[in-house]
């Protein structure tokens, strides 16, 4: 009886092991019951069956590997299609097969028909059939190289949005951003902030002179020489046809001085030909330095103008001559316009010299 009763059991265990064709098809009709909940894998996944072979995957899975779903299907060897850097060894799904448990690889590297060089997070789990016998695995891989190069060229095109093609500094709209942002940071944190503007003197005369390409080399040559004599922590960029602004943070009216000076005597210096002519540039300078914070949140009235000046302090450079001056500058404060008492003035967006 003993002797029966173990056999039956060992020909119960040996009826409980599928065959690779019946794993096969039960490995397929998994598929088709769980099609709803795979449907919406947005990774690439395939199942694999006993033998590592491919029996169904999604269109993922297909630009992953750079074959057509027939192909896919006629190569059939997972290994052959993603090879990772641990197959055929140490496979994924020959790892799931054997340990029958999850498994998640990070940052593992391979390649694939589509990607020659692929960086991948990969993840499977065991299919059981409804009796509990292993049938395959299901197989996720997330594409980490294609996100990075979908991240850098969302990078490159959030950068070109923001910059000036001709000069390569930030554009006006950015600029501005930036400007406000810092002045705002400023009135928080009780720091200094100076800018500078700065215009091309003549610049008409040059495009009518040399040409328009003339014209064009003359403000590239003066944005570089612009943005080498400022800090990583400063903003250029260029607000108008020839002019520029830089925000100095951290700069008092001393400081912002030195600056402008600095960057007239280099340009003076330099020498600008273009097709062998040589073109003499200058350029007028203003500068302004936020000096107090009290009218951040309070804008000036008219017969009160001594009481808060937010910005201080603005002189013009033309050819080297540095006036002395001490006007004001009002400027928009947490999305308020401060009011002006002069009739007078320069108008640039939001800023107002006057």
């Amino acid at each position: 009886m003993g002797n029966q009763s173990n056999t039956s059991r060992s020909s119960d265990e040996i009826r409980a092991e599928p065959t690779q064709e019946q794993a096969t098809e039960a490995l397929r009709q998994w598929a088709r019951r769980n099609k709803s909940l795979t449907e919406v894998f947005l990774d690439a996944y395939c199942l694999v069956d006993i033998a590592n072979q491919i029996v169904d995957f999604n269109v993922a899975f297909e630009e992953l590997c750079g074959e057509s779903y027939r192909k896919i299907l006629k190569i059939g060897d997972f290994c052959k299609l993603v090879a990772t850097e641990i197959c055929p060894g140490q496979c994924p799904a020959r790892q799931i097969a054997t340990s029958h448990k999850a498994l998640r690889l990070d940052e593992i590297t391979g390649f694939t028909k589509a990607f020659p060089t692929l960086k991948m997070i990969l993840g499977g789990v065991p299919i059981l059939s409804d009796s509990g016998e292993f049938i395959g695995s299901l197989l996720t891989i997330r594409n980490v190289s294609a996100e990075s190069e979908l991240q850098k060229k969302y990078d490159e095109s959030k950068q070109e949005s923001a910059t000036d093609g001709l000069t390569r500094l930030f554009n006006k709209i950015y600029t501005e951003s930036l400007l406000l942002r810092m002045i705002k940071g400023s009135f928080r944190e009780i720091n200094m902030l100076s800018i500078v503007l700065c215009d091309i003197d003549f610049f008409k005369r040059v495009n009518d002179t040399y040409g328009h390409g003339a014209g064009d080399f003359v403000l590239s040559t003066v944005a570089q020489i612009l943005k080498s004599e400022t800090r990583d922590t400063d903003v250029v960029g260029r607000c108008g046809g020839e002019e520029f602004l830089v925000v100095l943070p951290n700069s008092d009216i001393a400081g912002v001085k030195i600056f402008a000076e600095r960057f007239r005597k280099r340009l003076e210096s330099t020498k600008i030909f273009f097709e062998g002519d040589h073109i003499p540039v200058t350029v007028s300078l203003g500068t302004a330095t936020l000096a107090s914070i009290k009218t951040a949140e309070k804008p000036p009235r008219d017969h009160d103008e001594g009481a808060h000046q937010p910005f201080r302090y603005s002189a013009l450079l033309r050819k080297g001559e540095w006036p002395q001056s001490n006007m004001a500058i009002r400027t928009f404060a947490h999305g308020k316009q401060t009011r002006h008492y002069k009739r007078e003035f320069l108008e640039i967006d939001r800023i107002w010299f006057f």
